[in-house]
C-alpha cells in the first residue's frame, strides 16, 4: 500500500511542475493602450463590440498601441461613459497613465 502512496504523489509533483514551467514560458497578453480616451473611444466607435477587430485596426490610430499587460499597474483616473466604465492606468516606462480597452 505504500508504494503506491508514493507514485500518487510522485505523478502530483511532476504534474505540477510541469504546470508551473508552462506557465512560466507562456508569453504575456498584450492590451489595447491609448494616449487619450478619445483616441481610445474612437477606435472603439470603429467595431463596437469587436476588440480583435479593434486590434487589428490600430496602424490607423496613433494614439493607441499595444503593451503588455504584465506593465499595466494600478487605476489613476477613471471615467464612465454610457455605462461602461474606463480607466487610466499607471504603466511602466511611460511618462502618464494609458486608457486601456475594457
Amino acid at each position: 500500500m505504500m508504494p503506491q502512496k508514493c507514485w500518487g504523489l510522485v505523478i502530483l509533483l511532476v504534474m505540477a511542475s510541469i504546470k508551473a514551467a508552462s506557465a512560466g514560458d507562456a508569453p504575456p497578453r498584450d492590451v489595447v493602450a491609448c494616449d487619450t480616451l478619445v483616441h481610445l473611444r474612437v477606435l472603439m466607435g470603429r467595431t463596437p463590440s469587436d476588440s480583435a477587430a479593434a486590434t487589428a485596426d490600430l496602424s490607423g490610430h496613433p494614439g493607441c498601441r499595444r503593451i503588455a499587460r504584465d506593465r499595466v499597474g494600478a487605476p489613476e483616473h477613471r471615467a464612465m461613459i454610457g455605462g461602461t466604465p474606463f480607466e487610466c492606468l499607471a504603466v511602466t516606462e511611460e511618462a502618464s497613465c494609458l486608457w486601456i480597452m475594457p
